[in-house]
């Protein structure tokens, strides 16, 4: 599983949509998309945020 299925399971997890998770992670839609579709990838910034967010560590989230 790569980075993009992984962050969308965790989303759909906690039944999240793509725009309340960019609200709370201060980044846009589009970035969410790319996120999703491996067409770009979190800072670790972001990385941290959402292994806090999901409760998961970051070995796991990547």
């Amino acid at each position: 599983m790569n980075l993009g299925e992984k962050l969308q399971k965790l989303r759909e997890e906690k039944k999240m949509s793509k725009e309340e998770l960019a609200g709370e992670m201060n980044v846009s839609r589009q970035a969410i998309y790319k996120w999703k579709n491996n067409k770009g990838y979190p800072d670790i910034e972001n990385l941290i945020k959402l292994s806090e967010r999901y409760n998961v560590t970051l070995d796991e989230l990547i």
